[in-house]
C-alpha cells in the first residue's frame, strides 16, 4: 500500500483547505475506510480537533455536529424525544463498538447501502451544513444525489425539525448485530381517524434508496378504517440488487410485508 499522508487541522477552514484539493479526504470514525479502501487517497484529514462535537436543541429544530458518533445521537434525541425515528433506528444499528465509533458526518458522506442513518435522515427531510465549495444548508437528498454539492464540501451538522411523527423501522438481518440487507422506515402523521401525512424510504434497493410514493399516496387523506394492510404489500415493487441479496424477487416480496406489518403497528399504536 502507498504511503499516505496524515494532516491534523486545528480550524475548521484548515480543514476545508485540505479537502479542496482534491484525493484528500475527511477522516472521523474511519469505519467507511474498511470497506472503501485507499484507492484514489493521497491524504487524509482527521478531525477530531475540531468543533464539530456538539449538538443544539432549540424551539423544534434539532443540530447535531458531523463529529457525534450514532451512540451519542441517540443519547442527545433520547432526552427530547424517546419515540424519535432516529433513536429506533440507531440504537440497534451494527454493534455497541461500532455505534460508539461511527459519526454522524462520515456516515451522509459515505452512504453505505447497509446506512440505518440515511433512510431516517430522508424521510424526515432532515439537511445537511456545508462548508467549502458549497457553503451552506441543502437537504440531505440534494447532497446524496448531486456529487456537484457533495464534492470539495466539508459536512458540519445535520439538521431536522422535530415533529408529531409516528414512526416504525425494520432491519433486515440475520443476526442482531449484523449489517442489513434493507432498512425501511415509514413516518405516519394521523389526524382523527385519518392519515394526514405520510413518508416511506427503503435503504439498500438497486438505486441506493427508494421512495415509496404510490404507498404515501394510497395512505395519505385516507380513512384509518380503509386501511388494507394486504393492498399495501402488493403496492411495494422495489428492485434489489448486490452481493448482500442472495434473491432479489424474495427481497422485494419481504420488503412488502415488513411495510404492511409497519404500518399496521403505527396504527395500533405499538
Amino acid at each position: 500500500m502507498k504511503d499516505l499522508n496524515w494532516y491534523f487541522p486545528k480550524s475548521i477552514a484548515e480543514a476545508v483547505d485540505l479537502v479542496q484539493q482534491g484525493k484528500i479526504f475527511p477522516h472521523a470514525g474511519g469505519t467507511g475506510l474498511l470497506s472503501r479502501g485507499f484507492t484514489g487517497i493521497n491524504g487524509l484529514v482527521d478531525l477530531s480537533r475540531l468543533p464539530l462535537h456538539y449538538s443544539k436543541i432549540e424551539n423544534d429544530s434539532v443540530e447535531i455536529g458531523s463529529m457525534n458518533t450514532y451512540a451519542e445521537a441517540v443519547s442527545v434525541l433520547m432526552k427530547v424525544d424517546p419515540e424519535h425515528i432516529l433513536v429506533k433506528s440507531l440504537r440497534n444499528s451494527a454493534n455497541t463498538p461500532l455505534r460508539n465509533r461511527i459519526t454522524i458526518g462520515g456516515s451522509i458522506a459515505y452512504f453505505p447501502p447497509w446506512s440505518d442513518l440515511m433512510s431516517a435522515l430522508l424521510a424526515l427531510d432532515a439537511d445537511v451544513m456545508l462548508i467549502g465549495e458549497n457553503d451552506g444548508q441543502f437537504p440531505v437528498e440534494e447532497y446524496v444525489n448531486d456529487k456537484d454539492v457533495r464534492d470539495k464540501s466539508l459536512i458540519i451538522a445535520v439538521k431536522f425539525n422535530l415533529s408529531n411523527w409516528r414512526s416504525y423501522h425494520y432491519r433486515d438481518i440475520r443476526t442482531k448485530s449484523d449489517y442489513p440487507a434493507f432498512n425501511i422506515t415509514i413516518l405516519l402523521k394521523q389526524s382523527l381517524n385519518k392519515i394526514e401525512d405520510c413518508r416511506v424510504i427503503i435503504v439498500g434497493t438497486g438505486k441506493k434508496y427508494s421512495r415509496l410514493t404510490n404507498i404515501e399516496k394510497y395512505l395519505i387523506n385516507r380513512d384509518v378504517g380503509k386501511i388494507n394492510i394486504e393492498e399495501i404489500e402488493k403496492l411495494v415493487e422495489v428492485k434489489f440488487a448486490g452481493k448482500r441479496i442472495d434473491d432479489p424477487e424474495y427481497s422485494s416480496y419481504l420488503a412488502g410485508v415488513e411495510l404492511g406489518r409497519g404500518v399496521e403497528q403505527i396504527l395500533r399504536g405499538h
